[in-house]
């Protein structure tokens, strides 16, 4: 938190109990981090695709990379280095085929899919405060813009709700809750649509948003016979290819009052405000996903709602579909080193590679593995956990 204030963010962040930066303030912060680490001799090449991995004798030994924007890859260029760290995001889909063609180990694990949920922020600021509602005032009051967190352990004894193929164990929570926020799109091609949250500083939109996840294993992979290294990334692709086509295409999002997903009919027009940019459609989303996911969604809303009263509300808005919580696979590594287990050099790190599950816990994951190649290479004598503390084993959190 004092390196974050050390380049710009704002001191407050030391104190509040639920520090924010915001979406806006992040832009310059970046920019600082950027200009220090060139300061220190980093070069870092903006537009760059990596088209391949350089392997000698079962070994790393550089990269190719060619200009994003160059489609016909014609302008190929390869970079030699000791050691290569991999540091991609959970959605960098064509890495994960680039490894699997060099007989990488990867490994499917357990993340979790659903619809982001978004009501109007007043109606989370009155269920959270009551009386105190009037002090919120977008922000800039005596309380802060209300958020919520809430989670329910879905098992199997729950009862006719959870009726289908599988009927495991499952987490059901929200996530990424983004008071006085906005949903947005993260998906690139209009073919696949997902989406995602986020918040301003001020924490001043008229709305409130946070996705509503379960938990999904190779057991659901295998009922749509998804199998292999990647199941998980086809099984992501499968429900944005569904929203896509529920939404009409143009990146609008499918969208259901929470009230008529719970009663599998539905919403008539005109739906509820949205703060998504790109438009909304009325769209089924109780037949988004497989039964078995649904029904755990809504014995989980109904749950919620007894925590929250009035969550279950006309004016709730259910948006699809929310897939990438984290990494749908894990690159296995040695766990001192955080060298890769299939290839020598290659060191997976952070979110994209399975060790994490969000931003504070892939910047965690950079340190330790940071320290871990720089003793590799005695660059650092000492013991990393002398600085650091022990670092937690990778996996999957059961809220």
């Amino acid at each position: 938190m004092n390196t974050l204030v050390h380049f710009g963010a704002p001191a407050n962040i030391l104190v509040d109990g639920k520090p924010h930066l915001g979406t806006d303030r992040l832009i310059p912060l970046l920019r600082n981090f950027r200009q220090h680490l060139q300061r220190l001799g980093v070069t870092i090449k903006f537009g760059t695709r990596v088209n391949d991995l350089l392997i000698e004798n079962a070994r790393i030994v550089g990269v190719k990379v060619s200009d994003s924007k160059d489609n016909s890859q014609s302008d190929i260029q390869k970079l030699g280095f000791d050691a290569v760290i991999l540091a991609v995001g959970h959605s960098a889909r064509d890495i994960y085929e680039m490894l699997v063609s060099h007989n990488i180990n990867l490994v499917p694990k357990d993340f979790a899919v659903g619809l982001r949920m978004e009501h109007p922020q007043e109606l989370i600021n009155s269920i959270q405060y009551s009386e105190l509602t009037t002090e919120v005032q977008k922000g800039r009051g005596k309380v802060p813009v209300a958020d919520y967190k809430v989670a329910k352990y879905v098992s199997g004894e729950d009862g006719d709700a959870l009726s289908g193929v599988v009927t495991t164990n499952r987490s059901c929570y929200s996530f990424c809750m983004c008071p006085g926020g906005q949903i947005v799109l993260t998906s690139t091609n209009p073919s696949e649509l997902c989406i995602n949250g986020m918040s301003f500083s001020r924490r001043s939109s008229r709305w409130a948003n946070a996705a509503l996840v379960v938990t999904v294993s190779a057991k659901d992979f295998d009922v749509l016979d998804l199998h292999g290294p990647l199941a998980g990334v086809k099984f992501q692709r499968e429900f944005e290819q569904r929203a896509a086509i529920m939404g009409g295409g143009s990146f609008v999002v499918p969208a259901q009052k929470v009230t008529d997903f719970l009663e599998n009919k539905l919403s008539a027009s005109p739906l509820p405000p949205s703060s998504y940019r790109l438009g909304v459609k009325a769209a089924s989303l109780h037949e988004l996903f497989p039964t078995h996911l649904t029904d755990a969604l809504k014995h989980s809303i109904s749950m919620f709602d007894e925590e929250l009263p009035g969550f279950i509300s006309d004016t709730g808005l259910l948006h699809g579909v929310e897939t990438r919580t984290s990494c749908p696979l894990q690159i296995p590594r040695n766990n001192e080193t955080c060298e890769s287990t299939s290839l020598k050099g290659l060191y997976p790190v952070g979110e994209g590679a399975g060790y994490a599950g969000g931003i504070v816990s892939a910047a965690a994951d950079g340190m330790y593995a940071g320290f871990a190649v720089a003793k590799d290479f005695g660059l650092f004598p000492a013991d990393i956990e002398s600085i650091l503390g022990k670092a937690q084993a990778a996996g999957f959190a059961k809220y």
